[in-house]
C-alpha cells in the first residue's frame, strides 16, 4: 500500500498563448494519476469550481483519465497583455507556485517587443496552496501530514511547469526554447518550476516585426511624397505657362 501511495503523481501545467495583437489564452491543466485517485477517491467530488466559473474561467473535469486518474482543465481568454497579467495573478495568488506574472507589449503595431516575467516555486511548501484562513482552519499545511506519513518528498509527487508562446523571434530567456525554424512566426519557452523550497525567476522576451507591413508602409509613404512632388511640379508648371502667356500678350 505504501509503495502504491508513494507512486502518486500530480502534474500542474500552465500554458500561456499570446497572439500578435496582444490577445490570447491561458490554459491550466491539473492531472492526478490513477494512484492518487485510488488513494483519495473523494478528490474529484470535493472539487469546488463555481468561483472560477463565476470569474469567467471555463472549467472542465475529466474523470477518469486514460490511467484511471482525473484531470481539471481551466481556460480563460484575454484581449490585452494587461488582462493577461490580471488573469495570471488570479491563477495562483500571492502565495501559490506561480506568482508576480507580468506580460507587456511595447513598440509599434508592426514592430513590437513582448516581455514576460514571473516567479515560480514553493518556498513555503504546501502552505502555498492555502491562504491564511485555510491554514488556521486546517491547523497545518495541506497534504503535509500525508506526505510525511508516506516518507516521500514533495518533489516525488508534484510537478509544476509553465509553457509560454509569444509572437516573433526570441531575444532573451532563462527558460528552454522549443525548437523553431527560421520562418517560424512564434517562439515557445518552457520552465520546470521547482517544488523543493527554492524559487525560480521566469523571464522571456521576443521581437515581433511584420516586415511586409513595414515595407508596404514605407512604399505608401514614398508614393505619397511622390504624389505631393508631382502636384507641386504641376502647379509650378501651370504657373510658369500662365506667366509666359501673360508677358507675351500685347497690350492694347
Amino acid at each position: 500500500m505504501l509503495l502504491a501511495l508513494s507512486a502518486c503523481q500530480v502534474q500542474i501545467s500552465a500554458d500561456i498563448n499570446v497572439t500578435e495583437n496582444g490577445s490570447g489564452q491561458v490554459t491550466v491543466v491539473v492531472i492526478a494519476d490513477g494512484a492518487t485517485l485510488r488513494a483519495a477517491p473523494e478528490l474529484v467530488d470535493s472539487l469546488q469550481l463555481d468561483d472560477l466559473r463565476d470569474a469567467g474561467w471555463t472549467a472542465t473535469v475529466q474523470n477518469p483519465t486514460a490511467d484511471g486518474g482525473a484531470g481539471v482543465t481551466l481556460v480563460h481568454s484575454f484581449n490585452t497583455p494587461n488582462e493577461a497579467t490580471v488573469l495570471l495573478t488570479e491563477l495562483s495568488g500571492p502565495r501559490g507556485p506561480l506568482r508576480d506574472f507580468v506580460l507587456e507589449r511595447t513598440g509599434r503595431t508592426n514592430d513590437s517587443t513582448f516581455t514576460f516575467t514571473g516567479v515560480g516555486g514553493l518556498p513555503d511548501g504546501t502552505s502555498s496552496f492555502a491562504d491564511s484562513e485555510a491554514l488556521v482552519a486546517l491547523g497545518a499545511a495541506p497534504f503535509a501530514t500525508t506526505i510525511e506519513e508516506l516518507g516521500v518528498q514533495l518533489t516525488d509527487v508534484l510537478q509544476v511547469s509553465v509553457r509560454l508562446t509569444l509572437p516573433g523571434e526570441p531575444l532573451d530567456t532563462n527558460g528552454t526554447l522549443a525548437a523553431r525554424e527560421n520562418d517560424d512566426l512564434v517562439s515557445t519557452f518552457e520552465w520546470q518550476v521547482p517544488v523543493d523550497g527554492s524559487e525560480l525567476t521566469l523571464a522571456a522576451s521576443t521581437r515581433d516585426r511584420d516586415v511586409s507591413a513595414m515595407v508596404a508602409g514605407w512604399i505608401a509613404r514614398a508614393i505619397f511624397v511622390v504624389m505631393i512632388l508631382a502636384a507641386a511640379l504641376t502647379l509650378i508648371y501651370i504657373a510658369t505657362v500662365v506667366s509666359r502667356r501673360t508677358r507675351s500678350t500685347p497690350s492694347s
